[in-house]
């Protein structure tokens, strides 16, 4: 017992000795990007543009993975710019360089997030492009605020089987426990090398795009200050959505773009629910790629996107 207390006291002390940092909000993480921050209530969200002014807007969300920024569309975002459209990127509150207040974070929180980036900054309808549980919250937003979205690029969206718990009382308090002692030993667990390597290899196919680049960023925004709060939310189901109410009855021009290798967090064979809903979305995969075909494989999904957003016109 004596040891199992020391060395329960050895992971807490190393979790509160994990450093922190504050991110600057210039250099952008885009090339050619400007960026900005824009009040959303008490918190500011950061956001980089780039492209045409008069080009039609497309709006990218990362993941909510730990360590998600706006650096997980550096290959995706210059390249739609060229071809032409007026290109968002955001950071979510938790996230990057926006707000990352001590709290707990709920799907309805990011979703109403979004909804006030579009309604006044772009305040047109827009393409959305998102990424994994941020897919799931676009299908949402389309689906009650149809006026805002004009299409969606949903890269692996979860919502049917994976982060689809039920938003009630015992997500309230799986988020306290973690908001412990708990979460703490957890945050410094998982902010070390070793896990990180861990977790971002579940995510990308290969280590030829897993670069050192990606280890540095995802470590970086780890460990800006109150970054772990966000995480709690993650774990304990609170920024989970279902979409199985949303996603059947949904008109939206939609593409759906999936890696083709599985990982232990998602697999190719959870799309057969989305196309099971909607069997005449276009669907496109990618031999190579995991969670993030647009970092695994960014000129094959970079092609598909702009082919996708050229037939909108």
């Amino acid at each position: 017992m004596t040891k199992l207390f020391s060395a329960a006291l050895l992971l807490f002390l190393v979790a509160g000795c994990v450093p922190r940092i504050t991110l600057p909000i210039e250099p952008t993480t885009l090339s050619d990007a400007e960026g900005a921050t824009v009040p959303y209530g008490d918190y500011q969200t950061y956001y980089e543009r780039l492209g045409r002014d008069s080009g039609e807007p497309v709006l990218m969300i990362h993941g909510i993975g730990g360590g998600s920024s706006v650096f997980q569309y550096r290959f995706t975002a210059p390249a739609v710019a060229k071809a032409g459209y007026n290109v968002y990127a955001i950071d979510l509150l938790g996230f990057g360089k926006s707000s990352r207040p001590a709290i707990r974070y709920t799907q309805d929180l990011h979703v109403a997030q979004i909804v006030s980036f579009l309604e006044t900054v772009i305040q047109k309808p827009t393409v959305i492009v998102a990424n994994s549980l941020t897919a799931a919250y676009s299908i949402r937003i389309a689906s009650e605020r149809p006026d805002l979205v004009k299409a969606l690029v949903l890269i692996s969206p979860t919502g049917y089987e994976r982060l689809s718990r039920p938003q009630d009382e015992r997500r309230v308090r799986s988020f306290n426990t973690f908001s412990g002692i708990l979460g703490t030993i957890l945050f410094g667990v998982i902010t070390t090398d070793n896990w990180q390597k861990y977790f971002l290899l579940d995510a990308y196919a290969s280590e030829a795009s897993f670069t050192p680049e990606v280890l540095s960023s995802y470590d970086q925004n780890l460990k800006v200050e109150n970054g772990e709060w966000v995480i709690y939310s993650f774990i304990s189901g609170n920024l989970d959505q279902d979409v199985k109410s949303f996603w059947p009855n949904l008109t939206t021009p939609t593409l759906l773009a999936w890696g083709e290798k599985d990982g232990n967090f998602l697999r190719l064979t959870d799309s057969e629910d989305f196309l099971a809903a909607r069997p005449d979305v276009p669907f496109v995969t990618f031999e190579n790629s995991k969670l993030l075909p647009n970092e695994d494989e960014p000129k094959l999904f970079n092609e598909a996107v702009i082919e996708f957003l050229r037939g909108l016109e």
